[in-house]
């Protein structure tokens, strides 16, 4: 094929792409390589469109391709990059992301990609310098000042977000995502945002991306100035606008919480051997239970602690049971990989997490790992972690599930936007934590988030003594810790301890009724 007739090709090619129609363009690169087997970008879009499958392994084989091609095609290797951290293989990612720090430094789309890539495994305030500089280089692109504002929220920049929020809005007042992500970065004295996020609303009609960010900042602003009818209407219409976008099946959960449940029973937990301890070095804080529930909170209080380090919500233990569990299609807390993970060593799970966070510690003697979700596997964590702490945090019920319900989330906890579905999922999690604590005795620590906020000190000590820390003073001023906090509470950790929040699911009393009798009728004790 001639090079002109190839260059038509991935001009093409190109198109596909912007349209974001894969099927197209791999048929072309298809094309362009049986004429032309190193053309590297048609590699890296065979790469691009495997990745958006889903098709990790794939993508991966085709970037390396790129780059045997080229050693100095730093696209692909971020492209890499990013697919190694889907794949878990977080301290392989930063080997790759790091050598295109430099070669990026005056391409801003490069720094975005990688600013995002440091904060997906953890490195927020490298992922900081990355996106400060993408900014400065493209300060009118929106994409770019919005996903700054995400990561300086999350290293604890509110003024720098809302700045580059304020800027975004002013070259494109319709970015939903942005009024959105404003909304949260702070609180509001007056309905003036409010009028202008319902004039954009009523011109978003057909644009349930758009429409959801504004329904969830409304909700948020109106709760803000008390106006509890306004924020419920939006936090409702939200939360159904979200629930019609997604995926998602009760069924599974359900499914989950039972194989669970039946797997790591007390025959399982009497004759299976722990994994060996460890005579030194740093031993993880697993800090578990359902989102919103204090968790971010617990955590900035032992990461305030000299003997500990915080490495947020760590992805690595679930995706090292998925890997063992040898299952490949999507999703790490699935039925077939739970029904798995009883039959697995415990020594091998243990041996793979510390392998795959090595490279995060700092050396202090505790990190901790704060993915909520961990509660689901926190009989087989204790095998593999005989020196291992477990902290399970809990509130009130109606009030976790109100926190819950008005958080819009990321990719995680599909059940949320559904007061049944949530109801039946904090069912299942209330029965599943009953069984844990009848199996591992005081392995499990609890904590109450409500007390702790009513009685801090006392509580902060208690629960220091139970961990076996010795208590320090700056355990108290967790909110002047640095450090960040990549969760949905990252603003409410960086102010000092408060119990606004307590009891707030009673202004919306009548409207949570639904949920309130499922629980109830289940049996879980609301107060």
């Amino acid at each position: 094929m001639p090079t002109s007739t190839i260059d038509q090709k991935l001009a093409l090619v190109r198109q596909a792409v912007s349209r974001r129609d894969w099927r197209s363009a791999t048929s072309l690169c298809i094309e362009i390589l049986q004429r032309d087997r190193q053309q590297p970008d048609a590699h890296l879009v065979l790469g691009l469109a495997a990745a958006e499958g889903g098709k990790i392994d794939m993508a991966l084989r085709a970037f390396d391709t790129v780059l045997k091609i080229d050693p100095q095609r730093f696209d692909a290797r971020i492209q890499k990059a990013r697919c190694l951290v889907q794949a878990g293989r977080h301290a392989d990612a930063e080997r790759e992301a790091a050598q295109c720090i430099g070669p990026s430094q005056d391409n801003a789309k490069l720094l975005d990609l990688l600013a995002t890539i440091y904060s997906h495994i953890g490195r927020q305030e490298q992922a900081a310098r990355l996106i400060d500089r993408a900014a400065t280089l493209a300060p009118n692109d929106i994409a770019i000042l919005s996903n700054a504002a995400a990561i300086q929220l999350f290293v604890g920049q509110p003024d720098d977000a809302a700045h580059n929020l304020e800027r975004a809005l002013q070259l494109n007042p319709a970015h939903a995502r942005s009024h959105w992500q404003l909304a949260k970065a702070r609180r509001v004295e007056d309905d003036g945002h409010c009028r202008a996020m319902e004039q954009l609303l009523a011109q978003t009609e057909g644009e349930p991306e758009s429409s959801t960010y504004l329904h969830y900042a409304l909700g948020k602003e109106y709760e803000d100035l008390r106006d509890w009818q306004s924020a419920w209407k939006h936090y409702r219409e939200g939360a159904e606008q979200q629930r019609r976008r997604i995926h998602y099946d009760a069924d599974d959960d359900r499914a989950l919480f039972q194989a669970l449940s039946e797997s790591f029973d007390r025959r399982w937990f009497d004759t299976t051997a722990s994994a060996r301890a460890t005579e030194s070095g740093p031993e993880p804080l697993f800090i578990v239970g359902l989102p919103r529930s204090g968790s971010t909170l617990v955590e900035r209080i032992l990461a305030s602690h000299s003997g500990v380090q915080s490495l947020g919500e760590l992805a690595q233990w679930p995706l090292a049971v998925k890997r063992l569990s040898r299952v490949s299609e999507p999703g790490l807390f699935r039925v077939d990989v739970a029904e798995r993970a009883a039959a697995m060593d415990p020594q091998q799970l243990a041996d793979r997490y510390r392998q795959d966070t090595a490279h995060l510690q700092d050396g202090s003697p505790h990190f901790t790992d704060k993915l909520p979700s961990n509660f689901l596997y926190l009989p087989l964590l204790t095998k593999a972690f005989p020196r291992g702490r477990f902290v399970h945090v809990y509130r009130n019920p109606m009030d976790s599930c109100f926190a819950i319900y008005k958080q819009l989330f990321a990719d995680a906890y599909p059940f949320s936007y559904s007061l049944e579905e949530l109801a039946d999922y904090y069912i299942g999690y209330h029965r599943l934590l009953d069984h844990w604590r009848d199996l591992l005795g005081d392995r499990l620590i609890e904590i109450n988030y409500d007390e702790l906020v009513q009685n801090q000190e006392q509580q902060t000590r208690a629960l220091l003594t139970q961990l076996g820390l010795p208590f320090e003073p700056a355990c108290l001023e967790f909110h002047r810790t640095a450090g960040a906090a990549a969760t949905a509470s990252a603003s409410q950790v960086r102010q000092p301890m408060h119990s606004k929040s307590i009891g707030r699911w009673r202004e919306f009393a009548e409207h949570l009724r639904p949920l309130r009798q499922r629980l109830e009728a289940a049996g879980v004790p609301l107060d």
